[in-house]
């Protein structure tokens, strides 16, 4: 399948298709045998209770021929060969054996992702403590490697330094269009972080606040904990590290996007407003960085519906030592594959309270990347307010969940973006989520940026807008049938943009 703007979808998993949702229809199925049987087995009392009726009986004495072919044919008929308490058994069987066939499977489906987890994380508990092992000769020589180039660089005459920026562009350019060829093996790497965590963590290095390198001090802070079973209980262990702070939410009076007073017709026009949105918190503007926007608008039922704009990291280089206001920083990255609270959270929900939403009000929220993950992590909250869908671009979601029966999670996914991988595992298969994974070929350009930019998401939007996929057409019909996508509402639509910082 090829989106308008050719993005090529590459796999469908998950909702009313995915393999979860055959597996409650099977059990359902079952349910509906049993009960078949159960009925059966009460006809087949109920021919019992005829044999010896006292009527019945005492007609024998007038018609015994006919008393004797009514027993017969009532014997035939409950407990014959093809009598219903026979059949009752057999449809219990099918029942039954339904129900066996889901359970092995699920339980082989399980016992292959236990092994792989083992395997992952043994894998990266040995990596650490190979890392760990030769700490004492490449510790020194990388940070006194370090200290001799920031000395030496400015002695290098203009030309020699422009030469090697080059050499080191293309180089890195050349390992960046590698992990965005090797994608999956970027997943494998990031499913073995608790075994890295472990390895590194046991091996008695030089650790805390001062150590030479800044990965070392971030496990210093950390101390003697439990071992760490996969990547989102090493993130939970690592966003310890950092203070989460409490939220400061203001609105921005004045400011809006193109896209700000136009209802979103299609999952296209949401992910086009997301770009609009971040390009207010763009390097170089620091001082918008935290803003998110809430549109609402009313239907012709009605209703208030409310669509919640959540973009995604303003800064990837934040160590525990060196934070700031930023809500959206690396420590709240950490938290949120660790499925914790941040501050960008509860931000997002004092701008809702702002915006006038209502408790029984549908909320659609829509999010890239850290955006997303915030997204999909308030759907499955106790917050107060109605949040039934939800739109992510390039967000590793894989350890949120399970979300709310009833909810809808679409996911997109560009193939080669490492982003959404780095949870280190594929996002499970549920009736409430579907993950599109499409291929936007040129417009996602070479390298790590590109794979994770808006224009190779808004490709793959267009891509489930126009999908002949059941399972994504579902989704995408839901957005519009519960009026979160649809032509200009009559009485407009209401906007605000707010800014959440943190408070220590």
């Amino acid at each position: 399948m090829t989106g308008s703007d050719g993005a090529v979808v590459v796999s469908v998993t998950g909702g009313v298709t995915g393999v979860s949702a055959t597996y409650e229809r099977l059990l359902a199925l079952a349910v509906t045998l049993e009960a078949a049987a159960e009925r059966m087995r009460a006809w087949a009392a109920d021919g019992a209770r005829v044999l010896v009726d006292g009527d019945l009986l005492a007609s024998g004495l007038l018609a015994p021929l006919s008393l004797a072919e009514a027993e017969v044919a009532v014997v035939t008929a409950t407990t014959g060969p093809d009598g219903v308490l026979t059949e009752s058994a057999g449809w219990w069987l099918d029942a039954e054996a339904l129900r066996l066939a889901v359970r092995l499977l699920q339980e082989a489906d399980e016992l292959a992702g236990h092994s792989l987890a083992a395997i992952d994380h043994a894998l990266g508990r040995a990596l650490g403590q190979t890392l760990a092992a030769g700490a004492p000769l490449w510790v020194p020589a990388l940070a006194g490697g370090l200290t001799t180039a920031a000395l030496l660089w400015p002695q290098v005459p203009g030309p020699g330094r422009d030469h090697l920026l080059e050499r080191l562009d293309g180089e890195g350019d050349d390992l960046q269009e590698w992990v965005t060829e090797h994608p999956r093996l970027v997943e494998r790497l990031a499913a073995g972080g608790g075994g890295l965590v472990d390895g590194l963590r046991g091996a008695g290095l030089p650790l805390g606040p001062a150590a030479p390198l800044p990965p070392l001090g971030l496990l210093g802070l950390l101390g003697p904990l439990p071992p760490t079973r996969d990547t989102a209980a090493a993130a939970r262990l690592l966003a310890r590290a950092y203070a989460p702070g409490r939220p400061r939410t203001r609105a921005l009076p004045g400011v809006t996007v193109p896209a700000s007073a136009q209802r979103p017709g299609s999952v296209e026009d949401l992910v086009e407003h997301l770009a609009q949105l971040s390009e207010l918190s763009a390097p170089g503007r620091p001082d918008m960085n935290g803003t998110i926007e809430v549109q609402s608008f009313t239907g012709d039922d009605g209703v208030a519906r409310h669509v919640v704009y959540l973009p995604g990291t303003d800064d990837m280089t934040t160590w525990p030592w060196t934070q700031d206001d930023d809500v959206r920083d690396m420590g709240a990255n950490l938290a949120l594959v660790g499925d914790q609270p941040t501050a960008y959270g509860a931000g997002v929900l004092e701008a809702m309270q702002a915006a006038g939403i209502g408790p029984d009000e549908p909320v659609l929220l829509a999010g890239h990347s850290q955006g997303g993950l915030q997204a999909a992590q308030l759907l499955d909250e106790q917050h107060g307010y109605r949040v039934t869908h939800v739109v992510t671009a390039g967000a590793p979601v894989a350890h949120l969940g399970p979300f709310p029966d009833g909810s809808h999670v679409l996911s997109l996914e560009q193939r080669g973006d490492v982003v959404p991988l780095l949870d280190g595992a594929p996002n499970p298969d549920s009736p409430e989520q579907v993950t599109l994974t499409f291929e936007a070929g040129p417009l996602a350009g070479r390298d790590v940026a590109g794979h994770h930019g808006f224009a190779a998401y808004a490709a793959g939007a267009a891509a489930a807008d126009t999908s002949t996929h059941p399972g994504v057409q579902e989704q995408v019909r839901s957005l519009h049938e519960s009026g979160f996508l649809g032509a200009q509402p009559p009485d407009g639509v209401r906007h605000g943009v707010y800014r959440i910082t943190r408070e220590p």
